[in-house]
This record gives C-alpha cells, sequence and structure tokens, in this order.
C-alpha cells in the first residue's frame, strides 16, 4: 500500500492499493476511488459499537473498501482545513484516544471505539465534551487534525502540559 497527502488547505490522503488491500473509513469519507475497487457497508463491531460510534461524532455504518486489481487509487479528504496525521500502531504503541471527530481512514486491523471523560470537570469545562475515540490495534490509522499540526518530541521523564483542545 502506498500513500500521499495531498493540498494543504483541506488535505486528502491518496492510497494505491494492490489486489486484496483493504481501508476503511465512515460513511461519505471517500473522495476519490479506482473502478476495480469493491464496497462492503456495515457496522464494523455490531450495533452496539457502531452506536457508540455514533456518540463520538462519527458514522453508524463503516465502508470498507477492498481493491479487486493491483494499482488501485482511493482517496479520503479532511472535512475542515488542517492537516492529515499518519499514524502507526504497533504492539509497543497500541492505542490512543483522540478529539471526537478525529478519525478518517484505517487499515481494517484498527479498531475505533467511544471513549468517555472519567472527570466531571473535563468534561464540562475542557471543551470537547465527555465522548472521545478509542483507536487500537497494530496498523496504519489516519486522522484528520484542525489546523497546523506541530509535533513536539519529549526527552524521557519531560512533560509539557497541554490544553486538551489542542490534542
Amino acid at each position: 500500500m502506498e500513500k500521499k497527502i495531498i493540498g494543504q488547505t483541506v488535505p486528502a490522503i491518496e492510497f494505491t492499493l494492490n489486489k486484496g488491500e483493504s481501508l476503511y473509513t465512515q460513511s461519505g469519507a471517500m473522495t476519490w476511488m479506482s473502478p476495480d475497487i469493491s464496497l462492503e457497508t456495515n457496522t464494523k463491531g455490531g450495533i452496539m459499537k457502531g452506536l457508540g460510534r455514533v456518540f463520538s461524532g462519527e458514522s453508524l455504518f463503516m465502508n470498507t473498501y477492498t481493491a479487486n486489481e493491483d494499482n488501485q487509487k482511493i482517496a479520503f479528504a479532511a472535512t475542515v482545513s488542517g492537516a492529515i496525521l499518519d499514524l502507526n500502531l504497533t504492539s509497543d504503541h497500541p492505542g490512543l484516544i483522540v478529539q471526537k471527530g478525529s478519525f478518517l481512514c484505517a487499515e481494517p486491523s484498527i479498531e475505533l471505539k467511544v471513549a468517555f471523560r472519567k472527570k466531571l470537570g473535563a468534561g464540562l469545562f475542557g471543551g470537547e465534551g465527555f465522548i472521545l475515540e478509542d483507536i487500537s490495534g497494530t496498523g496504519n490509522v489516519f486522522l484528520e487534525v484542525d489546523g497546523d499540526q506541530i509535533v513536539k518530541e519529549l526527552q524521557p521523564g519531560e512533560v509539557i502540559k497541554v490544553d486538551t483542545g489542542m490534542l
């Protein structure tokens, strides 16, 4: 699977898939694709997981796109001005919690679930509410972030405090 991010203001990520390779996303996120890609729509994990995703700002139904031939192109675009963050989750870094609505697309080995803030004050006064997205598994996941991406590499033991609306 090859990938490239196109555009700057409202970017898209275009993939070149070989036969049998798949990606999934929420309904309505695909921007363009080659004709030899098949589509399967389901709740990906059952109706309860689908409803949980609705609470976190995603779609009840998820679309899985699978290449039927080599060199098939498919693209997914961000919905707001910003950037697309390309993350590879491994067994050493198996998951993360993100703002609702951040998920763009992922390989089928990545699981998307709803997460809830445990602290009342953070949910009421943090600006993002109580509902977040829990992304886990191993493989590639792509997130859309509002505005410019700024990466801070922390040294072992180094700590910085960041507003939750900026993560």
